[in-house]
């Protein structure tokens, strides 16, 4: 008998071992035979990703894996704070026997705030905006509500929770925020090493008026290869600071400008400061901004450069003004998400020194249970001025330690997926590392 005949069949008698598993997701029917409610759970930020939790601690709803199949569809979409926080807004779309009902719910969990806060947060809410369509059902006889803590204030008391906002004079830090970081990692073998230091600072002030940040960041990158008669070393140095301050001017304007100065010797920049005016529009109001946003930015850009060779163009300085339009669609909705991108820009000096760019991303749920993600961008390359002149080696190309002058550049990727059988997602369980199971191999 063949291998693949003995895999195949190995695989058939495996089934009746594992058909009890299956049976076991079928759905049974709540005590006093009320039909919870079907949750499904739109999420991908970081305090919905532990399902697990979720299902543990919310067990008055049968959790669904497809949207078709449920009462309610929970879409949850997050932004980070001006702090270093997330915000998130929670909308509660009726279905079925609750459609044309629907509520939003807003969290913000701070920027220390560990795993288990945050999970623990997103499920108060959740819980808190169930409650709604629990009370049109038989179950809201068998819902104990309680309260943790001292009272909330009275009448003309201070605001409390986590929504609640400190006046800047309340503040001993006027909303600024201030992050450091230093990061290294080393690897290798006998043919090959390679080594990293990174480091950054930052710092940030956001309120409804005004936006303003800073940065610092450097970077050390080394590897050696010694293969044979081969031996050859890569070193790569960056450093930049980068700078923005933005004014709110209505609903729909924003103004403001940008800068910084860097070095990079991949770049051929031995150093460059530059500074540009900005203005945005959206077509939506930035209140809405969590689920959809349409803006054109323009910005007129002003740079000197100082570089490490000589360019293609025979310069060793110079200073450069460029204009660059950008527009940007992004959306999260019921049916899925969009962003797509349209830009580009040019040097004033010579408009054939150019670059146009077009991408984006769409995940869409095409049909029950079959979802589809397509993502790409491609650009038009025709500005790339700081490239040393001279013909770069086999090293150079090979290790990419220096920038080429190329006409385009692409990316693109697509995913299919395709999940059937019980639409029910409440079991937890982790034995032997995760939830999903092992599945059965055929080899022929």
């Amino acid at each position: 008998m063949s291998r693949g005949r003995c895999s195949l069949l190995l695989a058939v008698g495996l089934f009746p071992l594992l058909l009890p598993s299956l049976t076991a997701q079928l759905p049974t029917a709540s005590p006093g035979g009320i039909e919870p409610i079907r949750l499904f759970l739109d999420c991908h930020a970081a305090g919905c990703q532990d399902t697990d939790f979720l299902r543990t601690e919310i067990q008055f709803v049968d959790w669904v894996r497809d949207q078709g199949d449920a009462d309610v569809h929970l879409l949850v979409t997050f932004q980070s704070t001006g702090a270093g926080g997330r915000s998130y807004d929670f909308f509660f779309l009726g279905l079925g026997r609750f459609e044309g009902r629907a509520d939003t719910l807003t969290y913000v969990a701070g920027f220390d705030a560990t795993t288990d806060e945050e999970r623990s947060g997103v499920s108060g809410v959740i819980k808190i905006g169930l409650m709604r369509y629990v009370g049109l059902t038989g179950l809201a006889d068998r819902i104990v509500i309680g309260m943790r803590g001292p009272p909330p204030p009275g009448p003309g008391g201070a605001p409390s929770g986590p929504q609640a906002t400190a006046a800047p004079e309340d503040d001993p830090w006027d909303f600024w925020v201030f992050r450091t970081s230093l990061s290294g990692y080393g690897m290798g073998e006998s043919t090959y090493k390679s080594f990293s230091l990174n480091g950054s600072f930052t710092a940030s002030r956001t309120t409804e008026e005004w936006k303003a940040s800073l940065g610092l960041r450097t970077g050390y990158n080394e590897s050696r290869y010694d293969y044979e008669t081969l031996t050859t070393k890569n070193i790569t140095r960056s450093h930049s600071f980068s700078g923005l301050l933005a004014r709110s001017l209505t609903d729909h304007w924003s103004v403001g400008v940008r800068g910084g100065a860097s070095s990079s010797t991949y770049a051929n920049n031995r150093f460059t400061v530059e500074a540009a005016p900005v203005l945005e529009y959206n077509f939506f109001p930035y209140s809405e901004s969590t689920r959809r946003m349409f803006t054109f930015v323009y910005a007129l850009e002003a740079s000197h450069v100082d570089y490490v060779e000589e360019t293609v163009f025979f310069k060793t300085a110079e200073t450069v003004l460029r204009e660059n339009l950008t527009a940007s669609l992004d959306l999260t909705q019921p049916w899925g998400s969009a962003s797509v991108y349209l830009g580009g820009g040019h040097l004033l000096r010579d408009v054939k020194l150019h670059n146009a760019n077009v991408g984006g991303s769409v995940r869409v749920r095409v049909a029950r249970g079959l979802s589809v993600s397509v993502s790409g961008s491609v650009s038009r390359i025709q500005d790339r001025i700081s490239v040393p002149a001279g013909e770069a080696t086999v090293e150079d190309v090979l290790l990419r330690r220096r920038q080429l002058q190329t006409d385009y550049s692409f990316f693109s990727s697509v995913s299919l997926s395709y999940t059937f059988g019980s639409i029910f997602n409440n079991v937890v369980n982790p034995r032997l590392g995760g939830t999903g199971g092992e599945g059965v191999m055929i080899m022929y």
